[in-house]
């Protein structure tokens, strides 16, 4: 028996909303400009500092950073599948820089203007919070910050550091830290209410699978990385055997709960990696990315396998038979789904339940 019955939403939200997200791709191009000038900078910043005197910060951490930024961005441009830590990484730094500068500035040598220039830097860090993050662990880190640079600010003051000019400036420091903390939570929920509705619409509402809009999306996506990079790609086209029959025995709400199971049965047995997309009626597809021939079609008969073990009373009999191609470096993703197709419609003439190859 299966579970009782519901759409199921799958656990693969977060990387569904990447591929859908305009700015996953450009974040890592704009990584590739911003680290070698952020290392460029901190060595101009090293050689500036050193001509007035070098605090302990800028004397320890802006070769760091330097040689940081550079490694960094090497990474990124040489494996860019492997380096998804670059940019949150980057985060980090900068924003530990930032907190130990002005820590020392507001603890041990207060600045004659106010506040040190490194304060100019400090919206950065809410910023690239907010695009390395969730929504709420995003705010939390932000207020977070903030407030232990109040905290330190409140040390410096009963140091007795401060001067009218000091309380001015951090005033209007913490004032301007909030309303960006604020108008950045504003703009990502807006963002994140786009994300949602634009998902919606590539999702069947029946299975909770995505749907055809989908992967027209997502397969020319992965024929272009595939292509550029060299990887293979498979795809598994999938019908369901006689199903018209069981609709007409049953019913359509037994219908239903079949294409239901089905679906979380197919969610169950491919990777994370692996795109599970109902096309329409009875014909589900899997896109299974890194994945050569052989390796597919081990895939495609253990989910032939899994699917004739499934039980929907009163249903009987459940099977599918299973189309697999290879993308081809000439592919275009209606060639390869077509070959899949002619997989599928072979496997259907040759008697069901089974699995061929295009």
């Amino acid at each position: 028996m299966v579970r009782p019955a519901g759409v199921y939403t799958g656990g693969n939200l977060h990387p569904t909303l990447e591929l859908l997200d305009p700015l996953h791709p450009l974040r890592r191009r704009i990584a590739l400009w911003l680290l070698p000038l952020g290392a460029l900078l901190a060595l101009v910043a090293l050689w500036a500092s050193s001509r007035v005197g070098l605090d302990p910060v800028d004397r320890v951490l802006l070769p760091f950073l330097a040689l940081a930024f550079s490694g960094m961005a090497l990474a990124l441009w040489r494996a860019p599948q492997t380096a998804s830590w670059v940019l949150p990484g980057a985060h980090g730094l900068v924003a530990l820089y930032l907190l130990l500068t002005l820590a020392f500035q507001l603890l041990f040598a207060p600045n004659p203007l106010g506040l040190s220039p490194a304060a100019h830097w400090v919206p950065f860090v809410y910023f690239s919070g907010f695009l390395f993050f969730q929504t709420q662990r995003a705010v939390r880190l932000a207020l977070l910050y903030l407030f232990t640079l109040f905290l330190l600010s409140l040390l410096g003051a009963l140091r007795g550091h401060f001067r009218a000019e000091h309380l001015n400036a951090l005033a209007q420091f913490f004032g301007a830290n909030l309303a960006y903390v604020s108008l950045l939570y504003v703009l990502v929920r807006v963002r994140e209410g786009y994300l949602e509705a634009r998902l919606d619409a590539y999702t069947d509402p029946l299975t909770g699978l995505r749907n055809r809009r989908y992967l027209d999306l997502i397969l020319e996506r992965e024929l272009f990385r595939a292509r550029r990079y060299r990887r293979p790609l498979s795809l598994l086209v999938l019908d369901l055997d006689n199903f018209k029959r069981i609709n007409d025995t049953h019913g359509h709400p037994v219908g239903d709960r079949v294409l239901r199971a089905l679906a979380r049965c197919l969610e169950e047995h491919i990777r994370q990696s692996d795109r599970a997309v109902r096309l329409g009626g009875e014909e589900f597809a899997i896109l299974l990315a890194e994945t050569p021939l052989a390796q597919a079609v081990r895939m495609a008969s253990r989910l032939r396998q899994a699917v004739a073990a499934l039980r929907v009373f009163p249903a009987e009999g459940i099977s599918v038979s299973i189309g697999v191609a290879e993308a081809r470096p000439e592919d275009s993703p209606l060639s390869l789904l077509k070959r899949a197709d002619d997989a599928l419609y072979q496997a259907k003439r040759r008697g069901k339940n089974r699995v061929e190859v295009g």
